[in-house]
């Protein structure tokens, strides 16, 4: 006696239902959204979110999720681009700008594809449950790495200055004048600082000592439709300078107030202008900005702290209104 198949599309009682791969893609891709979603927040609220508990932690723990949940096949590959859509999606919906994410991208990437490539590393080796040095290491390197900037002690050293120095066709007699006025702030903003940063607009204030500076930053733009507005805030800000000494070749300013967006990855300290004659007709002008880094791990965002500042000093020396009027004709280099 033959048995009777069962009718086309019914599946049979014996073989229990499994989830498809695209399935478990679904579910990864839900399930490293809501998590990394639900750790921003909870590191923002405890004020570790410009720690590597951010930036390295929440990577390895999309990696982690989406390499059990990815075909085995493809896993890290899958993790990557998933990664690429969860940062994308961190625009709309955390109120990240273009900006913060294609700075943090490179890091996101790399742990992701150490923690994936590790993980998967693991798992194909099939049956194998002894323990390898990579799997006992690796692990603990990068909680380890997760851990820069939580607490002071985990924490490396942030004191940092950048140097910018331009040759401009002005007397050296003629450079605190200059100074003295407001800055032309609009001027072209090149390299990184043309990538999204706050948009300085005006300049107001004096040279003299105990005189305020205050340079004011556009806000964001509003964002419409139901996404989250930029974490900036739309409304206008300002960083103020307080004039703390004054020679015929220098001047120094001190910070007594900083509402700006750069407020959360770096604190400035110190900004020293000195200035020499090169000539008869000309001077150069070295532009100094002292800042502390706020953000971790300090291997990445050190070196990338130091390009923006020292970017920014050499803009802050174009910016100088030299002739009150015209673009002045400057020739200079960066430190």
């Amino acid at each position: 006696m033959t048995s009777t198949p069962p009718p086309s599309g019914e599946i049979p009682e014996n073989k229990p239902y499994r989830p498809s791969g695209p399935q478990w893609l679904a579910v990864g891709f839900l399930l490293a959204f809501g998590t990394g979603f639900l750790i921003y927040h909870a590191l923002k609220d405890n004020g570790l979110h410009q720690s590597a508990a951010l930036y390295v932690g929440i990577p390895v723990v999309l990696a982690v999720i989406l390499v059990l949940t990815a075909p085995s096949e493809r896993a890290t590959g899958t993790a990557m681009k998933v990664t690429t859509i969860l940062l994308l999606l961190s625009i709309p919906v955390l109120g990240e700008g273009a900006c913060c994410v294609l700075m943090a991208a490179p890091i996101f990437y790399l742990f992701v594809y150490l923690a994936a490539a590790g993980f998967d590393n693991v798992r194909r080796r099939g049956g194998d449950d002894r323990p390898t040095a990579f799997a006992l290491v690796v692990p603990a390197l990068l909680l380890l790495m997760a851990l820069e900037g939580t607490m002071p002690m985990l924490t490396s050293r942030a004191d940092e200055a950048s140097t910018a120095t331009r040759i401009v066709d002005l007397p050296s007699s003629e450079v605190a004048a200059a100074l003295a006025r407001p800055l032309k702030l609009d001027v072209r903003r090149t390299g990184i600082l043309a990538i999204g940063f706050p948009t300085p607009l005006r300049d107001s204030g004096g040279l003299t000592v105990g005189a305020t500076r205050t340079i004011e930053f556009d806000g964001a733009h509003h964002r419409s439709g139901p996404t989250a507005q930029h974490h900036w805030g739309t409304a206008a800000s300002a960083l103020v300078l307080r004039v703390e000494n004054v020679t015929p070749d220098s001047v120094t300013f001190v910070p007594v107030g900083d509402t700006t967006p750069i407020a959360s990855w770096l604190r400035w300290e110190r900004i020293d202008v000195s200035w020499r004659a090169v000539d008869r007709d000309r001077s150069e002008i070295r532009w100094q900005l002292h800042y502390t880094r706020l953000l971790s791990p300090a291997w990445y965002f050190g070196p990338i702290e130091r390009i923006v500042t020292t970017r920014t000093a050499d803009y802050l020396i174009r910016a100088v209104d030299i002739d009150g009027a015209g673009m002045p004709h400057q020739h200079g280099h960066t430190d």
